[in-house]
């Protein structure tokens, strides 16, 4: 007996595939960062610098790449609390807490 995967269960394994990479592309960006500032500093002779600011780098990169992969993943539906097309909205009292 075989199973046939549908259009929404294989976007959603594709999506579940993408997303189960995101913490191991995050720490690598992280580590080679790192690594390539302590070679640097050990080339040059400024023991802190470079690894500091190649490990913000990596930093910065992972936190891109998370970024990019969870929107690409994302669902394109309206946000929640969104309406849809000529439905009436929230009114400004929702918006405005009791003080006001």
């Amino acid at each position: 007996m075989a199973y046939r995967v549908t259009k929404s269960a294989g976007e959603a394994l594709r999506s579940i595939g993408a997303l189960s990479t995101v913490g191991l592309a995050f720490v690598l960006a992280i580590v080679i960062g790192a690594w390539f500032g302590s070679v640097l500093d050990g080339w040059l002779g400024t023991k802190p610098v470079f690894f500091i600011v190649f490990f913000f780098l990596g930093l910065a990169a992972g936190m891109l790449n998370v970024f990019r992969t969870v929107a690409r993943t994302a669902p394109r539906g309206p946000a929640p609390g969104k309406t849809r097309p000529g439905e009436a909205g929230p009114s400004d009292r929702e918006f405005r807490g009791p003080d006001e």
